[in-house]
């Protein structure tokens, strides 16, 4: 019950993680909270993400990943993360 009450509240986000460090969290919350439904797991996923990178990922203006695809928002939430931590990187030097 405990996962489901975390999935569930507001204050559960992405925050200042990366999102596999997110993603490993969710996805144990998800299991333990035995959530089958990949539309649900999808809105879940999505609406705790950081808004820029839900955001990109929802406005993808071609082969936009469906809201029933779970890997496939996995795949893109990581990709954006992985250019914008590469991006700020780059920015220091």
């Amino acid at each position: 019950m405990n996962a489901i009450n975390a999935l569930e509240e507001s204050s559960y986000y992405q925050g200042n993680r990366t999102v596999d460090d997110y993603l490993d969290s969710f996805l144990i919350l998800a299991s333990d909270a035995r959530y089958m439904d990949p539309q649900t797991l999808v809105v879940k996923f999505r609406c705790r993400l950081k808004l820029n990178i839900q955001s990109q990922i929802a406005t993808i203006p071609f082969r936009r990943p469906a809201d029933t695809n779970l890997e496939a928002w996995y795949a893109a939430a990581r990709r954006i993360d992985q250019a914008q931590l590469a991006n700020e990187a780059f920015q220091l030097l």
